[in-house]
This record gives C-alpha cells, structure tokens and sequence, in this order.
C-alpha cells in the first residue's frame, strides 16, 4: 500500500519562532552579574509562565559596576520606548560607586516617571537568598580575611550547602520557600526604615512580586 505523500514545507515553516509578546508589561532587569542574577529571573520567568518577549534579564554591556548597570538601563529605556520598566540589579559589596549609582537612579528621568527601578542588595544578592532561609537584621561585615559577599555566602551554605555562583538551578532549589523570603525582605526593609540601618538590605524581593503578580495584574 502507497503512503501518502507529505506535504511539502519550505524550510522556513522549520525555523523557530519568535516568543509572542503578551498583553502586560514589558520588562527589562539588569544585572551586575553576568550568569547568577540572569539565570535566577530567567528561571522565575519560565516557572511563571512570562513571555520572553515580555520579560529579559540580562547582563549590562557597559560593565558590571552599579553606575554601569543604570547608565545601560538609561539607555535601553531611552532606545526602547515599548518597556514599561526596568530594574537594575546591583550589589553594594566592594564596589566604590554605590552611592553614586543610587543617586543617580534617583534623578535618573525614567525614575521620575515610573519607568526605572533598583533591586540592589546589602551587601550582595545572596542576601535575597539567605532571607529565604532565616531573618536577620545583624549587619554582615568583613571578616577573618573574607569580604562581607564571602560572609554572606558561607552562611548561605548552612542552609543551601551547594550553592555556588553561577548555578542554574538557584530558583528551582529556593523557590519553595519565595513567600518566606518575601515577607522576611519586606520586613527587614520596614526594620532598617525604622532604625535608619541598610546593612544588611535587599529590595529584590519588590522585583520578584512584581513580576509574579504580572499575569494577574497585566497592567503592572
């Protein structure tokens, strides 16, 4: 018996296709860090069903100091009229322009208008990490030779004891724990308003709500 003939495709019907864009906001973060940060939103992104097309976490092509990630933030926004927001994603530990990179955002005129935000952390992104674990408000400091992002990391591994930069699991491993996390950072935020203290300090978890909420809330 003849099998039927397939139906011929050009090769263009193989190709892949773009990721569709969906009807809420457009997002850019921005990452002092060239993998960890990238891989943890881009894995939040994929566990709540985001667009690709909505949703891009990527690393500054300006360099990895905080002043660099704003300044590239700055210009995709003033390149990229259809994002809604950007969130730059920096760290405090060891880095001489902090300070000057949160000033900056703050007279930045995309802050102004609600388009630029900051998910810095105090004194580096494993704190946001830490929170999902326990709360502290203990400040993190330097110690017996290791920075204070070392300090932080050893804790870390207390309770996450393969945790290594760069994996490309972290959010997988943590994410059970995300409301945990959440109400630990947005207190510790309420604390350190309270007693004027930022070490240590996340906002990360603003970042990580707000783009959990965007499927519900498609407005922003």
């Amino acid at each position: 018996m003849k099998r039927p003939r397939r139906e011929f495709k050009p090769p263009a019907a193989y190709r892949r296709r773009d990721p569709i864009r969906e009807p809420y906001d457009r997002v850019l973060v921005v990452c002092e860090g060239r993998e960890t940060e990238p891989n943890y939103f881009n894995a939040l992104r994929s566990a709540y069903n985001l667009s690709s097309a909505n949703v891009k976490a990527c690393p500054s092509d300006f360099g990895n100091d905080p002043v660099s990630v704003v300044a590239f933030a700055e210009r995709e926004l003033d390149q990229n009229p259809d994002y809604t927001r950007a969130y730059c994603v920096f760290d405090r530990d060891g880095h001489a322009n902090y300070a000057d990179a949160i000033a900056r955002l703050a007279n930045s005129p995309h802050s102004r208008i609600g388009r630029l935000f900051v998910a810095n952390s105090v004194p580096c992104f494993e704190i946001w990490l830490l929170l999902h674990y326990r709360f502290s408000t203990a400040p993190i400091v330097p110690a017996g030779g290791f920075s204070a992002a070392d300090v932080t990391i050893r804790e870390l591994r207390t309770h996450f004891p393969n945790y290594e930069k760069n994996r490309r699991d972290i959010f997988s491993v943590t994410c059970d724990k995300i409301e945990i996390a959440v109400a630990h950072a947005a207190r510790l935020m309420r604390d350190n308003a309270t007693s004027g203290a930022d070490n240590p300090a996340t906002r990360v978890h603003e970042l990580v709500d707000y783009l959990r909420g965007l499927r519900r809330n498609p407005n922003g």
